[in-house]
């Protein structure tokens, strides 16, 4: 008898199944999480979205970021913290890539996040005020991960999301991507 074959559906159910139970986790957490954001994150065919299936497409199974351990997760909040304004500023003027790789952001996840795509254009994150890089980061998160509520990176996930000018400077940011 032949091996199963993995096939993408019962795949995409999963995300689609975290993803639902991330939302609804952010939606009843006590924050002051603004809906608007929430839903704009969560379109499925939206730029998050589409950026956040990238990352879990790209990571390589011989990386230790492993997907449903939260690897992805703590990952992405490492790289956000190490972007934090006052952090990044000395690399500002370097390519993101090598200004990402610097700040621990693995290869392949630098990659993704600093490639021309499909996405447009310009880079995914080269047009990005520095200052707001490690947002686009944690709002992917909730995305990616396996499992929010117990996702050692929710502390830093909600303080993000609570951010009143959250949901415009997300809008502004895709929109420049024009």
């Amino acid at each position: 008898m032949a091996p199963p074959t993995r096939t993408v559906a019962p795949q995409l159910d999963r995300r689609t199944t975290r993803r639902q139970h991330a939302k609804e986790s952010l939606s009843r957490d006590p924050s002051n999480i603004a809906g608007d954001v929430v839903a704009y994150v969560f379109d499925e065919n939206g730029f998050y979205a589409r950026l956040a299936n990238r990352a879990i497409d790209k990571v390589p199974w011989t990386s230790p970021v492993h997907y449903r351990k939260h690897g992805l997760c703590v990952c992405l909040n490492n790289v956000a913290k190490g972007l934090d304004p006052g952090t990044y500023a000395k690399y500002a003027q370097m390519p993101l890539r090598a200004g990402l790789v610097l700040v621990g952001c693995p290869k392949f996840l630098a990659e993704v996040l600093s490639a021309a795509s499909a996405f447009g254009i310009k880079q995914i994150l080269g047009t990005l005020p520095h200052a707001q890089l490690y947002k686009t980061l944690r709002v992917i998160i909730p995305l990616v991960c396996p499992n929010l509520d117990v996702c050692p990176a929710r502390q830093d996930v909600v303080k993000t999301y609570a951010s009143p000018v959250l949901a415009e400077e997300l809008k502004q940011f895709v929109a420049s991507l024009r």
